[in-house]
């Protein structure tokens, strides 16, 4: 039986108790409560009947950086990572996939993600593109949940506060003016907040533009292999836009770039004729 790390239970805790509900641990075998050592997802219901599913929150994991790390795919378009307190937009086909990988490099390095407004959001999907899901916790709306934008503001504020990567997806519904609230939140703590697809409100540093195409399928019959993605950056954090192309996934599941940055020739070694040793004769 997995049970719910001291820290990750007491950040779940109090997480849930700003939503006004209570958490408990889920192992692989089942519901768990209780506080004791060891690591396991948790789920705290909340106002509006909502449910927080997750391991827990880091305490602070990147505060000693300012730029948060992404992806080995993504280095071509955010050569310098991801600096603090920055709002990246995710559009486009694969806008939940690329918000996803967005926050993915960070989790494998010890931070937190925190999700809000992406109902069908699996822990399948978050693994295959890159995240940790151990240290994933997703906000879910029961069927028919209703929040609003004071509910909303709490709910993004207490996700700001805990989490180093918060993602938000459409489900979240705010006015403009909570909207800048939270921004500010974020820039001050100094976390990461991803906008995967139309999230209103909301500005944004960076927009990352996503073009996928599936390939695999011949004439008419066959499997889906491999999706081929165009990725766009621009915004007022990168010098000029930024273009490259990934497989997203590639047809073994990896996530890489469509052209691999090429190999510096090896200059071949100088042959140096050997001495020829002249010998005096007679």
């Amino acid at each position: 039986m997995r049970v719910v790390d001291p820290e990750a239970r007491a950040r779940l805790d109090a997480l849930a108790s700003r939503l006004g509900g209570t958490v408990a641990g889920l192992g692989r075998s089942g519901a768990t409560t209780g506080t004791a050592t060891g690591t396991a997802t948790g789920t705290a219901t909340g106002n509006g009947g909502a449910g927080i599913t997750g391991a827990g929150v880091g305490g602070g994991v990147l505060a000693a950086e300012r730029v948060v790390p992404v992806h080995p795919a993504l280095e071509r378009v955010l050569p310098r990572g991801l600096v603090q307190g920055t709002t990246v937009a995710c559009a486009g086909g694969a806008a939940t996939s690329m918000a996803l990988l967005v926050a993915a490099e960070a989790s494998r390095r010890g931070a937190w993600v925190g999700v809000a407004g992406l109902p069908g959001l699996g822990v399948q999907a978050a693994g295959e593109a890159g995240v940790d899901v151990e240290r994933l916790v997703a906000v879910l709306d029961r069927p028919g949940a209703d929040r609003d934008d004071g509910t909303w503001g709490q709910v993004l504020a207490a996700l700001v506060d805990g989490f180093d990567l918060v993602v938000i997806g459409p489900g979240v519904v705010v006015r403009a003016g909570t909207a800048r609230r939270v921004q500010a939140r974020v820039q001050a703590r100094g976390a990461v907040l991803v906008l995967a697809g139309e999230v209103s409100g909301f500005g944004a540093d960076l927009q990352v533009v996503t073009e996928p195409s599936w390939e695999g399928l011949g004439q008419g019959h066959g499997h889906l292999r491999s999706r081929r993605t165009s990725v766009r950056v621009h915004g007022r954090r990168v010098p000029r836009p930024q273009h490259d192309e990934l497989w997203f996934p590639a047809s073994d599941g990896r996530i890489t770039t469509v052209h691999p940055a090429p190999v510096a020739a090896v200059p071949a070694p100088e042959v140096v004729p050997a001495a020829h040793v002249l010998e005096r004769t007679g």
